[in-house]
């Protein structure tokens, strides 16, 4: 609907892109976006290192994370880590919606209707993707710092 309209504004006197002929088809590619969003998600976790499928049948194929002996574990990391993988799946659903609200406002910065910058938009679905392989950065990160 958006590319739609913003077609049909090309078209008028008073046209709102004027200069931005560009705006109906970033409308066009980012509706094909949202429709295979599961698909955008899981490419975006391949190119960060894991291999998360997203699929849409995640909820009917729910099972209760586990940990590995006692919630706080031996070491202050791996208390950490426990928590992190009993709370894995909050982790990625708001991952996945950082990265669609991220989509949404680049659209918006394109169109001239947000004043944030197209490289916060970026940020934000890097911080997203992060989030949705939560497990795999905490960790990473305990690693890290346990040496």
């Amino acid at each position: 609907m958006s590319a739609g309209w913003g077609f049909w504004s090309q078209a008028q006197s008073h046209n709102p892109y004027r200069g931005r002929p560009w705006i109906p088809f970033v409308a066009l590619v980012l509706s094909g976006a949202f429709a295979s969003f599961p698909s955008i998600l899981t490419m975006a976790n391949n190119t960060a290192g894991t291999n998360l499928q997203v699929s849409v049948t995640a909820l009917t194929s729910y099972t209760p994370p586990t940990v590995n002996g006692s919630l706080l574990g031996q070491t202050p990391g791996d208390a950490v880590v426990n928590i992190v993988k009993l709370f894995q799946g909050f982790f990625q659903a708001f991952g996945a919606m950082c990265c669609f609200f991220a989509m949404l406002t680049w659209n918006a910065v394109i169109a001239g209707r947000s004043n944030r910058s197209a490289g916060g938009c970026g940020v934000q679905f890097v911080f997203g993707v992060m989030l949705i392989n939560v497990v795999t950065i905490s960790t990473w990160l305990v690693s890290i710092f346990r040496t």
